[in-house]
C-alpha cells in the first residue's frame, strides 16, 4: 500500500508540473495578433515534397498563411475566391502559402487541391504544429502577412478572399516596400 501511494504521488507531481509548464509556455509565447511578427513554421509543399518555411520561402512577400483542412466545409467555400485572389495578385508577388492540418497521407490532401484546381501553395503539416504557433481556434484560420513579417489581418472563419476590400488591402501591401 505505500509503495501504491508513492506511485500515485509521484503522477501527481508529474501532472502537476507538466501543467505548470504548459502554462508557463502559453504566458510567455509570442502574441499572435495584428501588428506582431508572424510566427515561422515548417510544411512539407506537396507541389515538391520539400520542408518549407515561412521566413525561408515567403520572406519579404505578402503572404496569406491559411491553415485549413480538407473535411473543413467553410475551407471548400473559401478555396476558389483564395485562387482567383491569387491570379489577380500572384503576378505582383502576392503569395497563399495554404497549410492542411489533416492527419492524412499528403495524396489526400493533394487530390483534394487538384478537384479544386488550386494554384497556389498547398502545404501539409499533419502533426499540426502550425495550430500551436498560431494559437489558431479552429480551421479555417488565416493570417495576411505583410513584406517585413508582420501580422495586418486575422481571420478566423471563412471569408470571400476575392472581395473588393481584400483585393485593396492586399494591393496596398503589395504597392509598399518592406521596412
Amino acid at each position: 500500500m505505500t509503495l501504491r501511494r508513492a506511485w500515485l504521488a509521484a503522477g501527481v507531481a508529474v501532472v502537476v508540473v507538466a501543467a505548470g509548464a504548459v502554462a508557463w509556455w502559453r504566458g510567455n509565447a509570442p502574441r499572435v495578433e495584428v501588428g506582431a511578427r508572424a510566427p515561422d513554421f515548417t510544411a512539407t509543399d506537396l507541389a515538391t515534397g520539400k520542408t518549407v518555411s515561412l521566413r525561408g520561402t515567403y520572406h519579404g512577400t505578402v503572404t496569406l498563411v491559411n491553415v485549413w483542412a480538407t473535411y473543413c466545409i467553410p475551407c471548400r467555400q473559401e478555396m476558389p475566391a483564395m485562387d482567383s485572389l491569387y491570379h489577380a495578385l500572384g503576378p505582383q508577388g502576392f503569395r497563399i502559402a495554404a497549410v492542411s492540418i489533416d492527419a492524412t497521407p499528403p495524396d489526400v490532401v493533394r487530390h483534394f487541391a487538384e478537384q479544386y484546381h488550386l494554384t497556389f501553395d498547398i502545404l501539409h503539416d499533419p502533426a499540426g504544429d502550425i495550430q500551436d504557433r498560431y494559437h489558431t481556434t479552429g480551421v479555417p484560420e488565416s493570417f495576411l502577412v505583410d513584406r517585413d513579417g508582420r501580422i495586418v489581418r486575422i481571420v478566423q472563419h471563412g471569408t470571400e478572399w476575392n472581395s473588393p476590400e481584400i483585393r485593396r488591402i492586399v494591393s496596398t501591401l503589395l504597392s509598399s516596400p518592406a521596412s
